[in-house]
């Protein structure tokens, strides 16, 4: 049997100052998706040098769940919240899609090609792995870091998402140790991408 890369799903209420409603789990996948991309944007748009403090931490740590709890929990601006669709004002948000989606949203800030970025971080100083997801999330990211960029400029629940996940699956399979192959979810991989490939550009700049 393959072994399943379980998505986290316990969630941390987001907070809004315009929130009418109590946050609730959504349950069609693109829309969650949608929702993530629109709450991380804002909230990494207006806490960059927080979130990225807390992305460089080991994930097992009660301090980055409680920096990640009180992520889920910030207020965003009103400009940013109306901005967004209504059905994406209700979402719970935390674990690893949530962590993937700002980490994403970070390495979007930086105006110099993503692809160029990753190939020299691939063959800079490595950085720490925290679970056997994590290293073979790191593995991929140097061992195909271009094709890890493509994924990244696709758009969420896309053909082009789909063929760059599908690109990225030798790989994966190549950086799978152990007898047993690793399958995840288009958001699961994505997210485990997302957060390696932020630890390695970050481990180049410390």
């Amino acid at each position: 049997m393959r072994k399943k890369i379980a998505i986290l799903t316990l969630f941390a209420t987001a907070a809004s100052p315009l929130a009418a409603q109590p946050a609730r789990k959504e349950g069609d996948v693109a829309k969650q998706r949608a929702a993530i991309e629109a709450w991380t944007t804002c909230i990494a748009d207006e806490n960059r040098d927080s979130v990225a403090k807390t992305l460089a931490r080991d994930f097992r740590s009660r301090d980055y769940r409680g920096e990640m709890t009180r992520l889920a929990k910030t207020r965003v601006s009103r400009r940013c919240f109306a901005a967004m669709p209504g059905d994406y004002r209700r979402i719970e948000l935390g674990g690893l899609p949530f962590a993937g989606g700002l980490a994403e949203r970070l390495m979007e800030q930086d105006a110099a090609p993503l692809a160029a970025r990753l190939q020299r971080a691939s063959a800079g100083r490595t950085t720490a792995t925290f679970a056997p997801s994590d290293a073979l999330a790191q593995c991929v990211v140097r061992a195909a870091p271009r094709q890890v960029a493509d994924l990244f400029e696709s758009a969420i629940n896309s053909a082009e998402e789909t063929r760059a996940l599908g690109a990225l699956a030798p790989t994966a399979r190549g950086c799978t140790s152990g007898p047993r192959a690793v399958e995840a979810s288009p958001l699961g991989m994505r997210s485990m991408l997302a957060t390696a490939a932020f630890r390695l550009l970050a481990a180049q700049a410390d």
